[in-house]
């Protein structure tokens, strides 16, 4: 990875936990480029912080919560949540604290189920999902997994619908359409979307053709990883399937994928589809995609257009890897039309 791609990953928002996660016991351990991390959370609020207590850099991610707060399982100091002040000190009870003695404490916030995190105060904010909070919306997290392949070989997969028909004979079915359509991608500075209709051969989800058939998607992209896609039913209802990917080593070839699958109130009433059912679906792609990501080589897409093959289909690619350029170069809030 460049010095200047290093650099600007430090100053994006990435998801490091699920909350329910956090809420599970409190804390949990976390990474954003080989940084390792520690999540607490106390009263709804979130805080990421260095994983290793300044006292003698023991692995906070093994200690526990008392009374709202942080503490090591070394010596007993505890942390507040937010700032990362030192509040105790059981071995000098009646001392102030000694210098150096607070935790290094990250922008962070939570948002979409998930705790998010940068390392450098962030250049840009989330972008905006509404169905998030809308009503008529419900929404679960699949679990993070831990990949062997780069962020933009995770976030390209995701959007890339020629490989429908051969990486997901198992969980959609052998009767996917193959070819893709011409379609137009439209940028709005670091911001892609485009449209296609696709026929996934409606064998899924026990013949379900309402879910599992013909649908248009809306795809959207926000470099540098955050993605969807909207799924509109001919029958009513939409879907809506979230993609994240964390970087969790400095060389950029690991990731930590997340994602979210929701669905409206139509789906469920029109097609008879539950959200465990749609959310073991999407699961069962996921599962499908990721030995694929990971044996791609090299391990991270080429930022270099030269280098690989392109078709047609590739046109989103092509567009995305010039932005995640431009966001290297710190060019990445100028506006452009793609073809």
């Amino acid at each position: 990875m460049l010095a200047a791609e290093y650099e600007m990953l430090r100053r994006t928002w990435f998801p490091v936990a699920r909350v329910a996660d956090v809420d599970k016991t409190g804390l949990l351990g976390a990474n954003i480029l080989g940084e390792d991390l520690v999540v607490y959370r106390t009263d709804g609020v979130s805080t990421v912080a260095g994983a290793y207590c300044p006292h003698r850099g023991m692995d906070l991610t093994v200690g526990q919560m008392v009374k709202g707060e942080l503490e090591c399982p070394y010596h007993g100091w505890r942390f507040a949540p937010g700032s990362g002040t030192c509040t105790a000190v059981p071995s000098l009870p009646d001392r102030p604290t000694p210098p150096r003695s607070n935790l290094r404490v990250y922008p962070s916030r939570e948002a979409y189920g998930h705790v998010w995190a940068a390392l450098d105060t962030p250049d840009r904010d989330l972008p905006a999902m509404p169905e998030a909070s809308d009503p008529d919306w419900q929404f679960e997290h699949g679990g993070p997994t831990d990949l062997g392949c780069g962020l933009r070989q995770v976030t390209e997969n995701f959007r890339d619908m020629s490989h429908f028909a051969f990486v997901h004979r198992g969980s959609m079915g052998p009767n996917v359409q193959q070819v893709v359509d011409p379609y137009k991608v439209h940028r709005d500075g670091i911001e892609l979307r485009w449209t296609l209709d696709v026929d996934l051969g409606g064998t899924a989800m026990d013949g379900n053709t309402g879910v599992a058939g013909k649908q248009r998607f809306d795809f959207y992209l926000a470099a540098p990883m955050f993605a969807t896609v909207k799924a509109e039913f001919p029958g009513g209802g939409h879907s809506l399937v979230v993609q994240f990917a964390t970087p969790i080593t400095t060389d950029g070839e690991k990731v930590r994928h997340f994602w979210s699958i929701g669905i409206d109130s139509a789906v469920s009433e029109k097609h008879g589809a539950s959200m465990a059912e749609m959310r073991q679906w999407e699961q069962e792609i996921f599962d499908e995609d990721f030995p694929i990501m990971e044996r791609l080589r090299p391990r991270e897409a080429p930022l270099d257009l030269h280098s690989q093959a392109h078709t047609r289909s590739d046109k989103f690619s092509l567009e995305y890897r010039r932005i995640y350029q431009e966001l290297i170069d710190g060019r990445g809030t100028t506006a452009a039309s793609a073809a």
